[in-house]
């Protein structure tokens, strides 16, 4: 399946930003760009930029600084970068982007601050080496492997975008999905927005206009669409091999709205804002909806391990 040229402006574009990341320590690279750029050997192009801001501040201080950062960024790309513009769209409280154009050519750049912090200390990486070869060198600070993958697999239930079911099939392919990805994304489910029951039972959505729009072109390899829409069982099928009795109780345990941290095998996931965030809510609901919730997850975990 031949890229298309517009794809590759766009990484070229992109390449050049990122050296500019590494003037603001809040932040560590994360999604399709950090898999593809510098983890997997480029299997697919990547057009935009997925930031974790790392630090734990409360809400409104953590919007406050995230905003600043993004806001120095912007204005480097534009006064560093010849025929660059860079405009910090910050309309929503819950994402804050800047968009980039160099001609015809665009790469956004996005953070969530409701996200907050990781799992694991981000690392230094490089390119790979077929990056540096077609688009330029960069290194970044990249969020942790388990991080990484923790996220990606939550999008690829969530959002089922053929991008990230892609992702997702070459992590299962070389038999990446381990007990330590398999606990990032347990972390990330925690936090996630939608009901913990809908992610991990998804109804399955068309992928046919997605895939011609927003995929074709955009990989090195020719992957029909019967592939990417396997993945979303393959995917749930190894999930559910991965769960154990004690991560059953434990989500349980939180759905309840008193987690037994005990259970899980990790610290400090119960300082993770978006996880807190997300309790916070189950304490709230009412004792009705929260009994029909309870039963709803369940379900899905039997489900998910039958």
């Amino acid at each position: 399946m031949p890229i298309e040229a517009r794809y590759h402006e766009q990484v070229r574009l992109l390449v050049s930003l990122l050296p500019f990341l590494n003037d603001e320590p809040c932040f560590a690279l994360k999604g399709g760009t950090a898999i593809n750029l510098f983890v997997q050997p480029l299997p697919r192009l990547s057009v935009d930029i997925d930031l974790a801001y790392l630090p734990l501040e409360p809400r409104d201080e953590a919007l406050r600084l995230c905003r600043q950062a993004l806001q120095r960024l912007a204005g480097a790309f534009s006064a560093r970068l010849p025929g660059m513009r860079a405009e910090l769209q910050d309309n929503r409280r819950d994402e804050l982007r800047i968009l980039v154009r160099r001609g015809r050519s665009q790469v956004k750049l996005e953070v969530s601050p409701v996200l907050r912090g990781t799992m694991h200390p981000p690392q230094e990486r490089d390119v790979v080496e077929a990056v540096e070869d077609d688009y330029g060198f960069a290194t970044v600070r990249v969020v942790s492997l388990p991080d990484l993958y923790g996220g990606k697999i939550c999008a690829a239930l969530d959002r089922q975008h053929p991008r990230d079911l892609f992702d997702v099939k070459l992590l299962l392919n070389q038999g990446g999905l381990d007990r330590s990805v398999f606990e990032g994304f347990l972390v990330y489910l925690l936090g996630h927005p939608r009901p913990l029951n809908e992610v991990i039972n998804p109804r399955l959505k068309p992928l046919d206009d997605v895939y011609r729009q927003e995929f074709v072109g955009m990989a090195r390899s020719d992957i029909p669409l019967q592939q990417l829409e396997d993945v979303r069982h393959e995917l749930l099928t190894r999930l559910g091999q991965l769960m154990t009795d004690e991560d059953v109780r434990f989500f349980l345990s939180f759905k309840q709205g008193a987690p037994d941290w005990a259970l899980l095998p990790l610290t400090g996931v119960d300082r993770l804002p978006a996880v807190r965030w997300k309790l916070a809510n189950i304490q709230k609901m009412g004792a009705d909806k929260h009994r029909q919730s309870l039963v709803l997850l369940e379900q899905a975990l039997g489900s998910l391990r039958s």
